[in-house]
């Protein structure tokens, strides 16, 4: 379960942001369907949902998490390439001279197996300069930190990182060097990881194939997607010869309207609205399923408000293994008291530097917004600020036209 991400000097984000997925314990509302109870001395949110107008920096906030997972995937593997075969890993922000030559932080905070682990690092391209690892049950214990090629190991607590310490080079995270060798502590840290996942919501290749797969080879996960779908009146669906390719059936009915057959659909005879709702299913059902963390950007994009709200709100009513799901969206629909809590809701903007900036609805205070306010007409009021729009001044209009 994901507890807090924090990263500084990446893509649009200049200075350090924290999200947060803990509960504001002042909040009293929903706390039956949107929170995840851990028996500490914090609980955790089933979902979040991000906004802010358009650049702000919303997707890069995904690619933020999107780039951890991969220097983490590909750190030891990468390290293996040539110069021009390894990925691009040109993260600073760039309209600042000092960011631009300075490292880019990733840290992230979770539960797993009931143990809180703290990791993170700060790499400048593929050299890594710091990394730190902390495990956490009764109290924070160090398990190794790294500054440039100098290490501190806890040998009482992680003996694995004495034993290849002088291995490591300078462009692998030391975590994926010990994971390759099948050391018990860093192998359990990096498993969490693969539990994360960032997709999304308007470049369906990613996961499209994901959800083919599924129905390919979970006879479960196929009745539930076409128990989803028959609202759409689709009345079974299969995945296609080709790889990711997905077929729907819609019934087929006389000229008294009794059904004949069920006849195959390609996703192109589908509308586009529909073709999305089939690829994220996978996703979706595996998280649940699971007891696992996806995120989602542009999760709205081609679906109908009341189809967003729906999902939004199943993922929540029907989480049993505390499955935790991140989305950033532009349909304020979902900003509703009755669906979400004021910590859940969080908003990115960017100021006349070119800096993105993330905070929470939940750090107004009692003036600005309530449990009762009408989240959604405040924000595009510009209350809670983000919403900024197209302003129309006297030079477009006079340049319009202008000979």
């Amino acid at each position: 379960m994901l507890i807090e991400f924090k990263f500084k000097n990446l893509y649009s984000f200049k200075d350090e942001v924290s999200f947060l997925m803990t509960r504001v314990k002042s909040f009293k509302e929903h706390l039956n369907s949107n929170i995840i109870h851990t028996g500490r001395e914090f609980d955790l949110l089933k979902t979040a949902a991000i906004y802010g107008s358009n650049g702000a920096g919303k997707s890069n906030f995904f690619s933020a998490m999107g780039a951890m997972i991969n220097i983490i995937t590909n750190s030891f593997s990468d390290s293996l390439k040539k110069e021009n075969e390894k990925s691009d890993r040109n993260f600073q922000f760039k309209l600042n001279s000092v960011t631009e030559k300075s490292n880019s932080m990733f840290e992230i905070s979770f539960i797993k197996n009931e143990i809180i682990y703290r990791y993170g690092f700060e790499i400048f391209g593929h050299k890594i300069n710091r990394e730190w690892l902390y495990r956490k049950q009764e109290r924070e214990i160090l398990l190794f930190s790294r500054e440039g090629q100098e290490f501190e190991i806890n040998n009482e607590s992680f003996p694995e990182g004495e034993k290849y310490k002088d291995e490591v080079n300078d462009n692998v995270l030391f975590l994926s060097h010990l994971a390759q060798y099948n050391q018990k502590n860093s192998k359990k840290v990096l498993e969490w990881f693969d539990n994360l996942n960032v997709i999304s919501g308007l470049h369906e290749e990613f996961h499209k194939g994901f959800t083919a797969d599924l129905l390919r080879t979970d006879s479960n996960f196929k009745k539930w997607a076409a128990s989803v779908l028959k609202y759409l009146e689709i009345s079974n669906i299969e995945a296609g010869e080709k790889d990711g390719e997905i077929i729907t059936y819609h019934n087929k009915y006389d000229g008294n309207n009794l059904l004949i057959e069920a006849i195959p659909f390609q996703s192109k005879m589908e509308s586009d609205g529909t073709v999305k709702l089939i690829h994220i299913l996978g996703p979706i059902y595996d998280t649940l399923r699971s007891g696992s963390i996806l995120f989602i950007d542009e999760f709205d994009s081609k679906l109908h408000p009341n189809l967003t709200k729906k999902l939004v709100s199943f993922f929540q009513e029907f989480n049993l293994r505390n499955a935790q799901f991140i989305i950033s969206g532009q349909n304020t629909n979902i900003l509703d008291k009755k669906l979400l809590r004021r910590d859940q809701i969080w908003f990115i903007e960017k100021d006349q530097f070119g800096s993105s900036s993330l905070y929470s609805l939940s750090d107004f205070n009692s003036d600005a917004v309530r449990n009762s306010s009408a989240y959604d007409k405040k924000y595009l009021d510009n209350n809670f600020g983000a919403a900024d729009a197209l302003n129309i001044t006297s030079k477009v209009t006079d340049l319009l036209y202008a000979s």
